[in-house]
């Protein structure tokens, strides 16, 4: 604070008081502030007061996101959407939430608009400035890095930057706990916490798959950390993937429909249990996949970008899967722009799934309806991404391989944001470090090529990491996953997911047909059902949570302390 300049941040980061309070006294008027928001390391909203005027900006990955609305003439802003639509008695847009049974995922520009009419979010690359009169308006303040360093330039960046961000939260709390699945992700954020930390309790749990090598490297990274504390949960010990969807017990669905509704028994259980153990900061490695392995579209602008490169990189992908030469070639040669996918999307929502062998190299996958949505829910959908393609929208960044990466970025904070709130809700907060803004842009100041490789995994994050985390980990070439954890679940509550689809809130709205969901239920493989299934749970849940009364808690049994 500085007379009637007042400045705040609040979320992660190692800036000052004092650091805050230079700044206030610096600041002649708010155009300065984007500027000095480059150089703020963490993961928080800023905040500036200026004689009335008030500017507000979240982060790049959309972590700390920022919504407002209009009352009473006046704009206001928050961290959530559902604060503001009961601060306004917001009404949900139907066709908004149809969007979200798309899969497997909901495009930019769509996913970013809030489903409370009258709500709306910023965009995580913009600012908000509120005028002492109560209006406002936006700007921008953030564009990605030019992508022109070398592997070898680049990594020193890379190292420095995720360094800072993860000792600098570790280094603040007594008691830090991390997952630690055997990933190069997680792995090299639970050992630079170990470094910082004054205790670390690392957090795994065992998966069904036994052909899984994951125990294996979290065994090895364990042993590089002999003073932390080392809980491994057995797969028994913890709820099984969907659980508890039908009463939502133990964990809370945020303002929003959420991608991770399947795991939420399970991530509110483990952070209940970070909190018994003292922990205050949960740290995850969401975010590494994003930033250092390249999607297949990036094979698209490789070649027109750094040809020779673009070749090579081509041809190491195709190699692995299984392309043809005929339909990499017309993936390749595809000249859409991003409106113009956008409008190709609106036609082929019904259209079967693509080959597998099938080069995707789009601004966006192939986006898909299930079968059991409504008509008139996707023609909603149909009109809803038609008239996006109308406003001719800029793509979030040059070419398909930069703008698919910035939208998983986004995709993740999302994500991240989202669980957020249930581990608050457990008293524990949650950081995903590879998502801070300084993060992600020293990992994007290096080219596509040098960041990633065919025959290598996650080579630049390898290289800045080689030292801090133990060598075997670095040259790993295989990568677990929880599918047959996922495929269990849906087996055990088979019941309960076909009863949630029994007079269903969906199908209230008009947007599914609960017959359809639940022969789609009896008869697809969990492996083929899984996919579109999970918006369409997703969405079914949050409407539940926010349209039925919550159940009460169970008696406490007579006798009981």
């Amino acid at each position: 604070m500085a007379g009637q300049t007042h400045v705040v941040v609040a979320g992660d980061s190692p800036v000052t008081t004092t650091e805050l309070a230079r700044f206030a006294e610096c600041l002649s008027d708010l155009s300065s502030v984007a500027g000095w928001a480059r150089r703020l390391a963490g993961c928080a909203h800023l905040l500036v007061s200026m004689a009335g005027r008030v500017h507000v900006q979240g982060t790049v990955s959309g972590v700390r996101a920022v919504f407002h609305t209009r009352l009473g003439g006046i704009t206001v802003a928050s961290g959530q959407p559902d604060g503001l639509a009961r601060m306004t008695g917001a009404v949900l847009d139907e066709e908004l939430l149809a969007v979200r049974l798309l899969s497997p995922l909901v495009p930019y520009p769509l996913r970013e608009r809030p489903l409370w009419r009258g709500v709306h979010q910023l965009p995580p690359d913009h600012w908000l400035l509120i005028e002492p009169c109560g209006s406002s308006r936006t700007g921008r303040w953030w564009t990605p890095p030019v992508a022109e360093l070398t592997r070898e330039q680049g990594v020193a960046l890379v190292r420095e930057r995720l360094v800072e961000a993860v000792r600098g939260r570790a280094a603040a709390c007594a008691v830090v706990s991390s997952d630690l699945s055997g990933g190069l992700d997680s792995g090299a954020v639970t050992c630079l916490a170990g470094a910082a930390a004054e205790r670390l309790v690392t957090m795994r749990v065992a998966e069904l798959d036994p052909g899984s090598d994951d125990t294996q490297w979290a065994g090895r990274i364990a042993g590089f950390l002999p003073d932390a504390d080392h809980l491994l949960l057995e797969y028994g010990q913890v709820p099984t993937m969907f659980a508890d969807l039908d009463t939502g017990a133990g964990f809370t669905l945020p303002g929003e429909p959420v991608s991770w509704v399947r795991t939420g028994a399970r991530f509110a259980d483990i952070c209940r249990r970070a909190a018994a153990l003292g922990s205050g900061l949960h740290l995850c490695g969401h975010g590494g996949d994003e930033l250092f392995h390249l999607a297949p579209a990036h094979v698209h602008s490789l070649v027109r970008s750094h040809p020779w490169a673009g070749l090579r990189y081509a041809r190491g992908r195709r190699a692995m899967a299984h392309w043809t030469t005929m339909a990499t070639w017309r993936a390749l040669s595809d000249q859409r722009s991003f409106p113009a996918w956008l409008a190709h999307t609106a036609q082929t929502l019904r259209a079967g799934q693509p080959s597998p062998y099938q080069p995707r190299l789009g601004w966006t996958a192939p986006l898909r309806l299930p079968a059991w949505v409504s008509d008139d829910a996707a023609d909603a959908v149909r009109r809803l991404l038609l008239a996006a393609a109308q406003e001719n929208p800029e793509p979030l960044d040059a070419g398909r391989g930069p703008h698919t990466t910035m939208d998983a970025i986004r995709t993740a904070g999302t994500m991240i944001r989202q669980t957020s709130q249930i581990a608050a809700a457990h008293g524990v907060q949650l950081a995903a470090p590879y998502l801070d803004d300084r993060v992600i842009e020293a990992a994007l100041a290096v080219r596509p090529d040098e960041r990633s490789s065919p025959s290598r995994y996650k080579p630049l994050l390898a290289e800045a990491m080689r030292g801090l985390v133990p060598d075997s980990l670095l040259d790993r070439r295989t990568k677990g996953n929880f599918g047959e954890d996922s495929y269990d679940g849906l087996r055990r509550h088979h019941a309960t997911l076909l009863e949630l689809f029994n007079g269903s809130e969906l199908a209230h709205h008009g947007l599914v047909d609960d017959h359809r969901v639940q022969a789609g239920l009896r008869t697809a493989h969990p492996m083929l059902a899984g996919i579109p299934l999970e918006p369409t749970l997703a969405c079914e849940t949050w409407l539940r949570s926010h349209t039925r009364p919550a159940p009460a808690p169970p008696a406490t049994p007579q006798g009981a302390a």
